[in-house]
């Protein structure tokens, strides 16, 4: 996979089930939170297009879980990214156990854009990438 974005983070304990292991659903949020920062790392701001009437929304979720996370595991979220069609933006993000290097989980996460709850073209976003010089893969 071609990464354009990585960040680092750490199992907090309150994240943990009565199992000793991270809960499906943060996974979710790791994933988000890497999302974000990745826009804010492109120079967009989440609270900011929403002003400007646009929205980013998720469409679709699909997660892999491949091992477990436990309370103090250090792992990185990183994410290749998609444009497919006119409308969608897919976010392939991994999880991986920054010590040993394994997969923890893999997410696919289908996103558009909507300006007055309709779905518009994401060129906001894909401008903000191509002035980074991001390459993102481009499928029809």
């Amino acid at each position: 996979m071609n990464y354009i974005f990585e960040i680092e983070l750490e199992v907090r304990d309150y994240e943990c089930d009565i199992q000793g292991i991270v809960n499906n659903s943060v996974y979710q949020n790791y994933f988000e939170h890497a999302r974000h920062k990745f826009l804010h790392s492109v120079d967009l701001d989440f609270a900011e297009l929403h002003n400007q009437g646009f929205d980013g929304v998720v469409t679709n979720v699909d997660i892999a879980y491949k091992n477990s996370l436990v309370s103090g595991d250090s792992f990185i979220v990183k994410i290749a990214l998609e444009k497919q069609g006119h409308l969608r933006m897919i976010f392939n993000q991994d999880i991986i156990h920054k010590e040993t290097g394994k997969l923890m989980a893999r997410g696919k996460i289908t996103t558009v854009f909507k300006s007055n709850g309709r779905p518009v073209k994401p060129d906001i976003f894909v401008d903000a990438l191509r002035t980074k010089g991001i390459d993102f893969k481009e499928t029809v």
